[in-house]
């Protein structure tokens, strides 16, 4: 098992480690909404990969724009990119790969990864955050394949969550969320809860209902 610790969410819109804006998130809605709509997979844009996921270089990878309603693969340059969602406009996307976390997802004995990579306005505050997503990967013969985007599941106030961490297991992974509650300011979530996506029989992540903790 896998484990990453992030303090996301707190204090502007860009968490450590980037010095200005996680896989996350969906955008905001009330509980009374719909949730945020299922990726759809676009592996044959996703490239070539070894077998070996560690020996990718993910600073060259194309990640599917589902998280941020980007209809197409999102290639960064230094990380960051400028790109069109169908939701908010012009926004700024931003991945992480040096911190991409690895483990065996399917069962299978292979190592499957998971990058973590968002999407905002720009902005320097925490309402500028649009979303935060880990975009899990397998290499099945020579391709990369989205196993799934995990995203949090947990919304209230008005405000993106974001995550704590996220834990890789055999069979699920088991994402760490922060939420705004409704009186929280935009700064300084402070709901907890917890999300198990499992792996459906088509081989895809699908989220559980989300758990909230003390």
């Amino acid at each position: 098992m896998t484990a990453l610790v992030l303090a996301f969410g707190v204090g502007c819109s860009s968490p450590e480690p980037d010095a200005k804006v996680p896989p996350a998130s969906q955008p905001p809605y009330t509980e009374t909404s719909e949730p945020p709509p299922a990726p759809s997979p676009a592996d044959d844009a996703l490239g070539g990969a070894p077998e070996d996921l560690r020996q990718l270089d993910w600073a060259r990878t194309a990640v599917p724009g589902d998280f941020c309603h980007v209809p197409d693969p999102i290639t960064f340059t230094s990380g960051e990119a400028t790109v069109r969602s169908e939701r908010w406009g012009t926004v700024h996307a931003e991945q992480y790969p040096d911190d991409v976390l690895y483990g065996d997802v399917l069962g299978d004995s292979r190592v499957e990864a998971a990058l973590l990579v968002g999407c905002d306005t720009g902005g320097q505050t925490g309402s500028g955050r649009l979303a935060w997503a880990y975009v899990v990967f397998t290499s099945e013969e020579q391709r990369l394949r989205l196993v799934g985007t995990v995203t949090p599941q947990k919304y209230e106030g008005g405000q993106a969550s974001s995550f704590e961490g996220i834990d890789l297991a055999s069979g699920q992974v088991t994402a760490r969320e922060n939420w705004h509650r409704s009186t929280d300011a935009s700064c300084c979530p402070s709901g907890k809860a917890v999300t198990v996506w499992r792996v459906g029989d088509d081989g895809i992540l699908e989220a559980g209902a989300p758990r909230v903790t003390p």
